[in-house]
């Protein structure tokens, strides 16, 4: 990698140094900048988003806190509590004050007063609550005497919120009966809309949030989502039953069990007032972080296309400013470079030249010195040849002797094979006497045991008396047996010996044609030794000669060989002369291309 850097040309890496020099702080800048910036905007969407939820929190307490006083201030009302009072007040009249808080009253739909026992003793104008003796709020307030509200639960197909509390005599001090508020969530809903829509107005972000009201029991009893009332809030948020057991302000980013999307939600407990019920409410505000968190995307795209145009104007004003300045070294370069050039097609020339000089010199001493070795070497190899004619003489006459001795051998081995031949005819004669007496033993076998049969039948028809002599019927037919089966064997191996004698004769007669065959060749052989030891005569002399003349002109040659060495030896110092010549102009040549390369 190295290597490959140092290769770049000079004008690229001034290049690359301007853009790194310009972009890199600009890099750092902006990573700084993005990270300051990306933990500003998280921590201000968290608190924002945190503030949303206790803005919404605060605004279903003051609700919650609005009908708790409120429904003690119409179970206060004198037609309720005073039985002289409501003795004297018409039923119309008193419906009239009902409905008179109901329109000053925000939210109301209804207010009824039942007795202990739930029955409905006054009812406002408006659809009526009904069966209010079986209600748990209803029964809540039986038992502590004091004021109950309950998270919204359906009433005529709309989910309301119902307040309670206790009417008191003002004579007795005893409970007389029970006041009942509802509120129907439509109220709390359009309060939330408004707010959604201010949102919207400031934010397309914001415009998707979510609220969730959930009950001490973590059900949704209201929602953006209408079809998640009544839910669980641990199936949509993981993070939920680890929130309400804190019951602190907190905020998270959650997954969406349902979609799988990522979610910031913040999460605000819904907080009474002394002396009111807890509830143990809260609330859940979740917004998309896709949408949330859009604005870092932005800064960091920002950040990305300002790096971008940084380097591409950097390197404009670069690559400008490099050219510029390596134009007149260029032409510098480009004529040095031409210089060595010429000098170095000059220089090889005269190398060439050189080269071929003292190839042809050193070809002609080459050439001289293997016509010299040439020339010892046949003399060397005539009087060789000489001495081996001599020998080859000595030899043919040796040879002639053993080709004599050769044919006495020969006239012996046929007289030899001519007995063994004999000696085979009368071997095969006697194998088939051996035949006909083995064929005649078989025959006797074969009668003695017809002889021993019709002895056993006699034998047992002379009855006891003969019994002795079938035995030893019996035993001769075994002996017949076995002389047949001997005979058998014997002419098996006669015929084996027979055969074994054919082949044998007829190697004989393929000896005996071969032995004289050889006696043929010898005689061939000892004529050829004859006329050989002539020619070696007249090789002999010849050869002599020869090595004469060759020792004459390896004398002449060696003079020649040493003149041609001493003009070898000048050639090639003019030639290390001009290599040495050429090795400079390369350097030179190599450094003009080293300093165009770079610039």
């Amino acid at each position: 990698m190295e290597n490959k850097i140092n290769r770049l040309p000079l004008r690229i890496k001034a290049i690359a140094f301007a853009i790194a020099l310009s972009t890199i702080p600009v890099i750092l800048t902006g990573a700084i900048g993005y990270f300051v910036a990306n933990q500003d905007i998280t921590s201000y969407v968290i608190k924002y988003q945190e503030s949303r939820a206790i803005a919404t929190a605060t605004q279903v307490s003051d609700l919650i806190f609005e009908r708790y006083q409120e429904v003690q201030e119409i179970a206060r009302l004198p037609i309720l509590k005073d039985s002289r009072v409501r003795q004297a007040t018409p039923i119309s009249e008193q419906t009239a004050i009902l409905d008179e808080y109901m329109e000053n009253l925000k939210g109301y739909d209804s207010i009824a007063v039942a007795d202990l026992k739930g029955n409905t003793i006054l009812q406002s104008s408006g659809e009526a609550i009904t069966d209010m003796g079986k209600q748990d709020y209803f029964q809540e307030v039986i038992k502590s005497n004091r004021v109950a509200i309950v998270p919204p639960r359906q009433s005529f197909s709309k989910p309301s919120i119902f307040a309670a509390s206790p009417v008191v005599d003002m004579a007795t001090g005893k409970t007389i009966a029970i006041v009942i508020t509802r509120t129907p969530t439509a109220f709390l809903e359009a309060e939330f809309k408004e707010t959604q829509e201010k949102l919207s107005n400031v934010s397309e972000e914001l415009e998707k949030e979510e609220y969730h009201l959930i009950d001490g029991n973590g059900k949704f009893f209201l929602a953006t989502e209408a079809n998640q009332i009544g839910r669980d809030a641990r199936s949509d948020f993981k993070s939920f039953e680890r929130m309400q057991a804190n019951r602190k302000i907190s905020s998270v980013v959650d997954i969406d069990l349902i979609d799988g999307a990522k979610q910031l939600i913040a999460y605000a407990p819904i907080e009474t007032t002394e002396n009111m019920p807890e509830l143990g409410w809260s609330v859940i505000i979740a917004n998309d972080t896709q949408k949330v968190f859009a604005p870092q995307r932005k800064l960091l795209l920002a950040l990305t296309l300002g790096v971008l145009l940084t380097a591409v104007i950097t390197s404009a004003i670069a690559t400008f400013l490099a050219s510029k300045t390596t134009k007149s070294i260029n032409r510098i370069v480009r004529a040095i470079a031409s210089s060595s050039a010429q000098i170095a097609v000059t220089v090889e020339q005269q190398e060439r030249i050189a080269s071929q000089q003292v190839d042809a010199v050193d070809r002609t001493a080459i050439t001289m010195e293997e016509l010299g070795q040439s020339s010892r070497a046949c003399a060397s190899q005539a009087e060789t040849a000489a001495f081996g004619a001599r020998k080859a003489l000595v030899l043919t006459e040796v040879g002639s002797k053993a080709v004599e001795s050769t044919l006495d051998g020969m006239a012996n081995l046929k007289q030899k094979v001519a007995a063994i031949q004999k000696q085979i005819m009368q071997l095969s004669e006697q194998t088939d006497r051996i035949g006909n007496i083995s064929s005649l033993v078989s025959d006797l076998a074969n009668q003695t045991n017809m002889l021993a049969l019709n002895a056993a039948i006699e034998a047992v028809r002379a009855g006891e008396s003969g019994k002795g002599f079938a035995v030893v019927a019996d035993e001769i037919r075994k002996l017949a047996d076995l002389s047949k089966e001997s005979a058998s064997e014997i002419n098996i191996l006669v015929s084996t010996i027979q055969t074994a004698i054919n082949s044998t004769e007829m190697v004989t007669d393929e000896g005996t044609k071969t032995v004289e065959n050889g006696v043929e060749i010898a005689k061939k052989t000892a004529d050829a030794f004859g006329g050989v030891a002539d020619a070696i005569n007249q090789i002999v002399a010849n050869s002599q000669q020869i090595s004469l003349t060759s020792r004459n002109q390896a004398i002449a040659i060696q003079d020649i060989v040493d003149a041609v060495n001493s003009l070898n030896r000048a050639a090639q110092e003019t030639a290390a002369g001009i290599s040495q010549v050429k090795l400079g102009t390369e350097q030179l040549n190599q450094a003009a291309q080293n300093l165009k390369a770079v610039v």
